[in-house]
């Protein structure tokens, strides 16, 4: 309910009637709304910590594991609304720092994880500084979080991140890296039609 209508036109009411239950109870687990959000948001940061494990001990190839992490960006971007980014900046500004520096650090380390593995598997070039690329797709990350630049480039699709992906592995693979993508790609597009 926050993600979707915001943090602020939600009450406790309104919890406890989507969740079936009385106030009573909702405050029984939950001192205020203040304690309920931050649980929230503890939980949210406890849900992407367990996807990048996962993400770790997956078989994925460098370039694969880029392609999923990619998609689960975009289905995350796509279920929060802009409203709550700025209830939660401006109502909740300690819980907004903490939720928004976990989620920094998370994806620097999965970036600087992913640019060391694709080094090994000898698909990407040895000459990248692991630490500068890792900022750098953060920054970008966050760019297109921001409600007023994505206003201007209007609805950020699957297809849009899928090319914005596509290009940060053109200048980080190596012959054997972008053979190993055009082989992905045409793996995709096979799938895609399979399931047409």
């Amino acid at each position: 309910m926050f993600t979707r209508y915001g943090i602020r036109s939600i009450t406790m009411d309104d919890i406890a009637r989507e969740l079936a239950i009385s106030k009573k109870t909702l405050y029984h687990d939950f001192e205020d709304k203040n304690d309920l959000i931050k649980r929230v948001i503890d939980y949210d940061i406890l849900v992407n910590r367990k996807f990048l494990e996962e993400v770790h001990r997956s078989d994925f190839n460098a370039i694969e594991e880029l392609f999923h992490v990619n998609e689960r960006i975009h289905r995350d971007r796509s279920s929060y609304s802009p409203t709550f980014y700025y209830d939660l900046k401006k109502y909740h500004p300690e819980t907004y720092k903490r939720w928004l520096d976990e989620k920094r650090q998370n994806m620097f380390d999965l970036i600087v994880g992913n640019l060391i593995k694709g080094k090994k598997e000898g698909v990407f070039r040895e000459d990248i500084h692991e630490h500068s690329i890792g900022k750098l797709y953060v920054a970008r990350t966050e760019m297109l979080n921001n409600h007023e630049i994505s206003d201007v480039l209007q609805t950020i699709t699957s297809e849009f991140m899928q090319e914005i992906l596509i290009y940060h592995l053109h200048g980080i693979c190596n012959e054997t890296g972008l053979k190993t993508l055009a082989e992905f790609k045409d793996k995709s597009a096979k799938q895609q039609v399979k399931e047409i």
